[in-house]
């Protein structure tokens, strides 16, 4: 494993109250896991159906794993109430990863400054999301992954077509644009988030320096 990945695959929440420790640990395995796997994958210069296949599923995980432990550190740490927080979090998590962003993006208060351009730009996230998740819905659920041979001619199931270098090379892009689009609001958030935390959950979160190849 290159040294980028010897990372603990912990986040963590700390709270010190009067004679009191308070302390969450998460599991940020899936996230370095297929971040790696990707990287592995995208290095070979000829990837088959089935090395692109394993780099949609596995670059949608990091991008819905890292969403949504984004937000499950986001929302639990403006929570004050008494409530236990696996409840809390239970109820986090039945909420999709695109339907958060929606409401992190229409509910949350920004401080855009001079940039509502790029605020405007970014908006696009919500589409291209739901865009990037097609892949995934049609390989996790099975969607036919065929060819039909007919006389002089081929016909590619919708599936089969996905699998091929164009293809991920768009993806790829979607997701760096997601990311990008994440940063920007995560940086204008107007919140008790301090800037060295914000900074740190893109670190965590956010970044997507494992497609090196074909980022551009």
């Amino acid at each position: 494993m290159s040294k980028k990945y010897i990372m603990k695959a912990e986040t963590g929440q700390f709270r010190i109250k009067t004679g009191e420790i308070s302390a969450r640990l998460e599991s940020g395995y899936l996230i370095i896991s297929n971040k790696k796997k990707c990287e592995d994958l995208i290095s070979n210069s000829e990837l088959n159906d089935n090395d692109i296949a394993d780099v949609l599923i596995s670059l949608h995980i990091v991008l819905e794993v890292s969403l949504n432990t984004l937000y499950r550190h986001l929302i639990t740490s403006v929570i004050k109430k008494q409530i236990d927080k696996f409840k809390i979090i239970k109820n986090i998590d039945k909420i999709n990863f695109i339907d958060k962003t929606v409401m992190f993006i229409y509910n949350s208060k920004f401080n855009f400054g001079g940039d509502l351009d790029k605020a405007n730009e970014f908006h696009k996230i919500i589409g291209d999301m739901r865009r990037f998740s097609e892949a995934r819905n049609k390989l996790l659920h099975g969607h036919s992954i065929s060819t039909i041979f007919e006389g002089n001619r081929n016909r590619h199931s919708e599936t089969k077509k996905m699998l091929n270098p164009d293809f991920l090379k768009e993806q790829i892009k979607r997701f760096c644009f997601i990311m990008k689009g994440m940063c920007f609001y995560l940086d204008c958030l107007d919140s008790e988030l301090t800037q060295a935390g914000k900074e740190q959950y893109k670190k965590s979160f956010l970044d997507d320096s494992f497609l090196p190849i074909l980022r551009t």
